[in-house]
């Protein structure tokens, strides 16, 4: 090994480039060598690619109208006095949290009664379902399980 000048290097020089070297080498394997949970910057081991994911569940809370033809759909936004989809969401997750779904699928019931193109709904729940995300995105849109919060007629508001 030569310097740029032409001259060989000494022997403290290359002693210094190896430990300069080595210790580069180090820091770039040095991930691999601890346990795949420990993670800090600026050396990542990525450990949410070093395990197994959890099947990855999703929990979703709605208002639900069902048809007399027994057919169902969600009621929209509007419905729940929001036109903003996350403060629906935040309304019916707020209402179940304190024991007031019950209250909430009343007045749902009041506007879904007086809006035209929903005619069809003679009962809502305010629900939570629980899905399989993954699957759920491979087409099984099904709910892996219902808990139903509140239940309540729309015909009996008079229509």
């Amino acid at each position: 090994m030569v310097e740029a000048d032409g001259e060989p290097l000494s022997p403290a020089r290359r002693l210094w480039i190896a430990a300069l070297s080595g210790a580069l080498l180090l820091a770039i394997v040095w991930p691999m060598l601890r346990e795949p949970r420990e993670d800090d910057f600026p050396l990542s081991t990525y450990p949410m690619f070093s395990y197994g994911r959890e099947r990855a569940r999703a929990e979703i809370v709605h208002v639900v109208g069902f048809s007399r033809e027994g057919r169902h759909r969600p009621v929209p936004p509007e419905l729940l006095g929001t036109e903003e989809v996350m403060q629906a969401h935040q309304t019916v997750r707020v209402a179940i949290r304190r024991g007031h779904a019950d209250e909430l699928c009343q007045r749902a019931a009041q506007r879904v009664r007086a809006e035209p193109g929903f005619e069809d709904l003679e009962q809502l729940e305010v629900r939570t379902d629980f899905y399989e995300s993954i699957a759920y995105f491979d087409g099984d849109t099904k709910p892996r399980a219902t808990r139903v919060h509140a239940r309540c007629p729309v015909e009996e508001a008079g229509r």
